[in-house]
């Protein structure tokens, strides 16, 4: 749905990439549109701080010398959301009939298409089912009552005839059955079939289909079997061979018509998962043409850069991470980008639709394109317009809060990381979340240091296993934010550009999964927390997600663990206050937004040191949900706090924890001179010293 900008806002351009992580000396396109077709100027700058807030640490950009031309003529693209099948070549069928189960989870007056047989049209709405073909349309009028499931049978030739049998729902409920006929003629013409859609973009199917079964007078022609290849992006029809694609990743491993909760995952009972939710508002590939390609100078430094485009009034940055070239390292440091924390949050609404940030007004031009135009898609803390969650991101669309000067939430709270780098004339690489999935380790190989975003929240079983492989290797890490390594997520095996949640059992959850709903579909993981998993994220880092709350920050409390000897190198040079980080340009202090603290109970290391810990948090600060055995008032609770910790890991590594999502905020108060930097500054140089870190003997 698009409605118009609210009054003050220009915003005609948008764009994104492909790939989003590349290396010096290849490729990448950029897919560019705009509401007003013409010319446009164009440049790459090196994106540096994206915090243009007043009191942030300003907009820094660095020009880039391109070989690209500065202008260049831009179209509009249109966005059609809506997921769908299509299958292509069936032939043309006489007389026989089509059996399809169906789930509707939205309806309408006017008619959504269940399946499209190369121009016969079988829908639904309000008002019931019906064909509409070239000679007439045959209209079934019934109830069709949302999320239960109807077996629809439609028979085709010489007269037409169309029955759904609605299922009960329960012991108190018996299945209902209504027919239609007419003696208009209808065969199935040669051609492309459609299933939840009627072509993209147009009359989408909202709900559930399973099990379509085409027959003649001879047997079946095609039987679609959705429980079979769930993890792809095909749908198969081991009968006629006529398979079809799935495109905008419709959601799958969900409980079909002979789900009765025996079974939990797909694996146990493919026959319990063999439907399809279809949603008019999917999108996860906005199937742009590319409007300029761009090899990247083999000599280009890795880093943080943007395409930006200005027309007139509107502007767009579309941000890409550069690599070094492969084999080839351009430092000692690597920034660990959390490219997939950002696609969970991409184009999130709820900082001005209501939500856990509460109201807000537009921002910026991006904030009010973002309200103006559901039709770019959703973020995983939001509902389908059926109300079903959003299991699925993606970076293969514009992404409106993945720039700078749109709030420092993720990807413009990170560049007050890449600010401070620049700042202290630090060296680094980038390497993206995306990246450590697919290498493992291998990504973060040769790196001293590795410096991880404000909040890192979304990982991947291989992402989690990169990171812990490359620390058992002697890595160093600097965790620089709360909430991190929280939610598992799974990419999608044939397209990495596209992320998937289960929000399973507990956890601080914008939608809750249905029941028996808990596997991931693109890898038959079970979701959920990574915590609920047997893999806290306190195992990791030290630290694990302990409460949050929007209503500002605060400091940390120096504790005795800072008068260790192990975190001498930490402290060096700081003075000898009390508190540290009681300032701060996300929400005033250094501990605040989302907080993480140390706790043994779920694998901190007993031998690491907690050298601050929060205190005096806004009564907003709450504790996370998943420690609540039953509801409780709780005042000054002594776990909802900040830990700062140090602790050194198995062949000479070393983790560093800040506990903070709005730590990194800090660093640049007082022109950077202040408490927080020169403690992250230390570590990190220790972090860069080769000499291991003895690990300490444990009594």
């Amino acid at each position: 749905m698009r409605r118009e900008l609210p009054a003050g806002f220009v915003k005609d351009v948008v764009g994104y990439c492909n790939p989003l992580s590349v290396r010096a000396g290849e490729r990448i396109d950029f897919m560019l549109s705009s509401y007003t077709p013409g010319t446009a100027q164009v440049s790459v700058v090196e994106l540096i701080s994206g915090d243009d807030r007043p009191h942030g640490t300003g907009l820094i950009e660095r020009a880039v010398e391109t070989d690209l031309a500065d202008t260049l003529e831009l179209n509009h693209q249109p966005l059609r959301p809506g997921s769908y099948a299509y299958i292509q070549g069936v032939p043309a069928v006489a007389s026989g009939s089509l059996e399809i189960w169906v789930f509707p989870t939205l309806l309408r007056d006017t008619p959504q298409t269940v399946i499209n047989m190369a121009g016969v049209c079988l829908q639904v709405s309000s008002a019931g089912f019906q064909v509409a073909a070239a000679t007439g349309t045959l209209e079934l009028a019934m109830s069709v009552p949302l999320r239960r499931w109807h077996r629809v049978t439609f028979t085709f030739g010489t007269a037409v005839s169309l029955s759904a049998v609605c299922q009960a729902a329960g012991l108190a409920e018996q299945a209902v059955t209504a027919e239609a006929m007419t003696d208009m003629a209808v065969s199935l013409p040669a051609g492309d079939w459609y299933l939840a859609a009627s072509a993209p973009g147009e009359a989408h199917f909202n709900g559930r289909l399973e099990a379509p079964v085409l027959a003649s007078s001879e047997g079946q022609l095609a039987a679609w079997d959705f429980s079979l290849d769930i993890s792809a992006q095909t749908i198969v029809d081991p009968v006629g061979g006529f398979s079809g694609v799935l495109k905008q990743t419709p959601t799958r491993a969900v409980a079909g018509r002979n789900w009765d909760g025996t079974a939990q995952s797909f694996h146990q009972q493919p026959s319990h998962y063999g439907a399809i939710h279809f949603h008019e508002d999917d999108l996860t590939d906005a199937e742009w043409r590319s409007t300029l390609t761009w090899q990247i100078p083999a000599a280009l430094g890795s880093g943080q850069y943007a395409l930006k485009v200005e027309q007139g009034e509107s502007e767009d940055y579309v941000p890409f991470f550069v690599r070094p070239r492969e084999g080839e390292r351009g430092a000692d440091v690597a920034y660990l980008v959390p490219t997939a924390s950002y696609l969970a949050y991409a184009n999130q609404r709820l900082g001005f639709t209501g939500g856990i940030f509460g109201e807000m007004k537009f921002r910026h031009a991006n904030d009010a394109f973002l309200y103006a135009h559901e039709d770019v898609g959703y973020s995983l803390y939001e509902y389908h317009r059926d109300r079903s969650g959003v299991h699925f991101s993606s970076r293969l669309r514009p992404v409106l809060n993945m720039k700078p000067k749109t709030g420092t939430w993720a990807f413009n709270a990170d560049t007050h990381i890449t600010a401070w780098l620049h700042q202290t004339e630090q060296p680094f690489d980038v390497v993206t979340d995306e990246d450590l999935h697919l290498e493992g380790a291998a990504a973060l190989a040769g790196y001293r240091a590795v410096i991880t975003g404000t909040h890192p929240e979304y990982y991947s079983t291989d992402m989690r296993a990169g990171l812990a492989d490359w620390l058992s290797q002697g890595g160093r890490l600097m965790y620089m934010g709360g909430n991190g390594f929280y939610w598992r997520i799974a990419y999608q095996q044939d397209n990495p550009g596209i992320i998937e949640v289960r929000r399973a059992e507990d956890g601080t959850r914008a939608w809750i999964a249905n029941p028996g709903e808990y596997y991931q579909q693109f890898n038959g993981e079970y979701g959920g927390l990574w915590r609920r998993l047997g893999k806290p994220p306190n195992e990791l880092v030290g630290i694990g997600f302990a409460a949050q709350g929007f209503d500002g920050g605060t400091h940390y409390r120096v504790q005795p663990g800072a008068l260790d000897p192990r975190v001498a190198f930490i402290v060096d040079g700081v003075d000898d206050s009390d508190t540290w980080g009681s300032f701060g340009n996300q929400g005033g202090g250094a501990a605040g937004e989302e907080i993480d603290r140390w706790d043994e109970t779920l694998g901190s290391p007993a031998h690491a040191v907690i050298l601050a810990t929060s205190e005096h948090h806004k009564p907003g600060m709450l504790r996370v949900k998943e420690e609540f055995h039953m509801t409780e008032p709780l005042g000054n609770d002594p776990k909802v706090r900040a830990d700062m910790v140090f602790f050194e890991v198995p062949g000479g590594g070393a983790v560093f924890s800040t506990g903070s999502i709005s730590y990194a905020g800090s660093l640049a108060h007082n022109d950077y001179d202040n408490h927080i930097e020169k403690i992250t500054s230390n570590v990190l140089q220790r972090f860069l010293d080769p000499t291991p870190f003895e690990f300490p003997q444990i009594s």
